[in-house]
């Protein structure tokens, strides 16, 4: 069936089943089909409205199913269906109801769009469940979709206010966001020839190179296509000015795909150059077609190689600055990626910060005396940032924290030198970066 709805259930399954990304499976099906825009926006709607809502939406289901075993695909399609009657105003429940139904005879069999038809019409006779109140891990973790170890660790690093602020604000949608590519249009020009297309363009809140739009495809435009932007998230548009560069330096980006911050790296350079490394291949392609879209292929090479062997592979002292944008858990990016909040568990956030480590401790001799190394991560939890800061001090003596150079919007999010954007300080990724000079 190649409708919205039928879709929408297609990407959740892949989503909640294989623990695919929510962004590429959407993106996938949308090239395939022929949905109209609006048909699009719905899908995209109900995709991202059911990871969001998820726990709210087994909890009002759950009454009218009690015990029985349902398929994973049914419960996906029960919960679309509740997302629409709840969440969307402007959706007719009855084209809710009978579609919803017709997907589940033609997935299933008659049985099933029977079941599926109880559920919903009981769903209807009560209408919404109340949630429980109170500020207790578990009715936290029910309002807002999010495992309880998750908000455990929210309400011990950040108190309890902010915790329910940084909840509040991930199941919100997110703007686009886009970095002008300023070697070829200033951003005020950039800003005019979108917004003349119809895209409700404004400045970015913490970047000087930063638009945003709520929605609209600005990829396909022309003027994505000469190079005169690229899509980035305003908050990873803060770690290039953090490596404070000139014009003339050798860059390291040791973890680059897909190529966002080596692009904007080479923004600054004109007798310089970026090396970004990936350690998968494929991805270096990625970092090659950015580079030679936005017109940087001279400035940036690439190479398939894992970081934490890179000072095997180059000559010790061999860069003035390197960027260490680690792998980490991205709990930062759980607004636009609402999945990734189901598939972490506690124990991945000590091994990401091992593998840190790893890589900002194998870099070190690759750094000239005085050069800076920026790390930075797009998650909030302390375990892959602070922690990580600390231990590699501990490790490498001569190395010390310098303050993160950022725009001056910024100054109340910089402590003890170190940048930290929680997603609901400005609606955009979170994010953390540090700064650390080598010392002579």
């Amino acid at each position: 069936m190649n409708n919205s709805r039928a879709l929408a259930v297609e990407v959740l399954l892949k989503v909640l089943r294989n623990k695919a990304y929510s962004n590429i499976e959407i993106n996938n099906v949308l090239k395939k089909s022929d949905l109209s825009n609006a048909d699009s926006r719905l899908m995209t709607n109900i995709v991202y409205g059911v990871l969001q809502h998820r726990y709210v939406l087994e909890y009002q289901i759950k009454p009218y199913i009690q015990d029985k075993k349902v398929e994973q695909w049914v419960m996906i399609l029960l919960m679309t269906a509740v997302y629409q009657m709840q969440y969307l105003d402007k959706v007719p429940e009855h084209a809710i109801f009978n579609e919803s139904v017709e997907i589940a005879k033609a997935n299933g069999n008659k049985g099933v769009g029977n079941f599926v038809t109880a559920v919903l019409r009981n769903y209807q006779r009560h209408g919404f469940q109340e949630l429980p109140k109170g500020n207790s891990s578990h009715a936290l973790s029910l309002r807002y979709s999010t495992p309880i170890w998750l908000v455990d660790l929210l309400i011990q690093q950040q108190g309890m206010n902010k915790a329910k602020s940084v909840l509040e604000s991930i199941n919100q949608a997110s703007d686009i966001s886009i970095r002008v590519n300023t070697n070829k249009i200033s951003v005020s020009d950039l800003s005019e020839k979108l917004s003349s297309q119809g895209f409700d363009m404004k400045p970015s809140q913490i970047s000087a190179v930063g638009l945003t739009c709520p929605h609209g495809n600005l990829v396909d435009t022309e003027e994505f296509r000469q190079g005169l932007f690229t899509i980035q998230d305003e908050s990873s548009m803060t770690v290039a000015p953090a490596l404070n560069l000139k014009d003339d330096e050798l860059v390291l980006d040791s973890c680059a795909a897909p190529g966002g911050k080596t692009t904007h790296i080479a923004s600054y350079l004109t007798n310089g150059s970026v090396m970004g490394l990936d350690i998968h291949k494929p991805k270096t392609k990625l970092i090659q077609e950015n580079s030679q879209r936005l017109g940087y292929e001279d400035i940036i090479k690439t190479k398939a190689l894992d970081a934490r062997k890179a000072k095997d592979a180059f000559e010790p002292n061999s860069f003035d600055k390197i960027l260490v944008d680690a792998p980490c858990s991205g709990l930062g990016l759980i607004r636009r990626k609402p999945e990734l909040r189901y598939f972490r568990k506690p124990e991945d956030l000590l091994d990401l910060q091992k593998i840190q480590l790893q890589i900002l401790n194998s870099l070190t001799t690759l750094l000239k005396p005085n050069g800076i190394m920026v790390f930075s991560t797009c998650t909030f939890d302390a375990e892959e940032n602070e922690d990580v800061v600390m231990k590699f001090l501990q490790s490498n003596n001569d190395f010390e924290v310098i303050p993160v150079k950022h725009e001056q919007e910024l100054d109340k999010n910089v402590h003890d030198g170190v940048l930290k954007l929680l997603p609901d300080d400005y609606f955009t990724d979170g994010f953390f970066i540090a700064a650390f000079r080598k010392k002579q």
